[in-house]
């Protein structure tokens, strides 16, 4: 139908609503098909798995070609590593899986990592540019295999011991490691201990 000129604003409304119920049909479109692509891959899950199972006969001769990436990550997480060899004495705090760290905080780390069977290495040694560090927690993704970094850092009430934090961090992101996405960060003071609730959000956030 025919509008004025001097009816301008309400031809704009009327072209707006056009396109939001032109857009909206497109969103309902792509949101169908997209129902329809995950009901059609859940009724037909992968059998590749099934290969490298004890039972098939598949498994030994698939054993020095390929891995499933379980079988990589356990040899990886109990291969041998250099490991920050500084202060032993001060590893004096039990995970549940009999992993000697220095603080009860990172006991509640690392016990939850292996109770939600994160493959982790504890202080592996790390190179970012001529400096090594040794993150408390070096991860890997269970499915994809990526590589995290966690730190805790555990006394942000001391203000030697935050700048000497900050400072780290901004290693981290100089070396394309940024917060948040490869590297994860917990933190307490005195009044504010680390509560496991953190702790396994985060783990069901980045690997679950």
């Amino acid at each position: 139908f025919y509008i004025p000129k001097k009816e301008k604003n309400f031809a704009q409304v009327m072209a707006r609503k056009k396109y939001l119920e032109l857009k909206l049909q497109s969103l309902s479109f792509e949101r169908q098909t997209i129902r329809t692509c995950i009901d059609t891959l859940a009724s037909h899950p992968s059998k590749i798995e099934t290969l490298f199972q004890e039972s098939s006969p598949y498994c030994e001769l698939f054993h020095t070609v390929l891995q499933p990436i379980s079988t990589e990550l356990n040899q990886w997480m109990n291969a041998d590593f250099e490991y920050n060899i500084k202060y032993p004495e001060q590893r004096i705090h039990k995970s549940a899986s009999g992993l000697m760290v220095r603080s009860k905080s990172e006991a509640l780390i690392a016990t939850l990592l292996s109770h939600n069977r994160i493959p982790f290495r504890y202080e592996c040694a790390l190179c970012l540019g001529e400096t090594t560090l040794h993150p408390d927690f070096t991860l890997r993704h269970p499915k994809t295999g990526a590589f995290y970094y966690w730190e805790h850092f555990g006394m942000m009430d001391n203000e030697n011991y935050a700048q000497v934090a900050f400072r780290k961090m901004q290693l981290y992101n100089i070396n394309g490691i940024m917060l948040s996405d490869t590297l994860l960060a917990t933190y307490e003071s005195e009044e504010a201990p680390l509560k496991s609730n953190i702790v396994e959000n985060m783990i069901q956030q980045y690997f679950l």
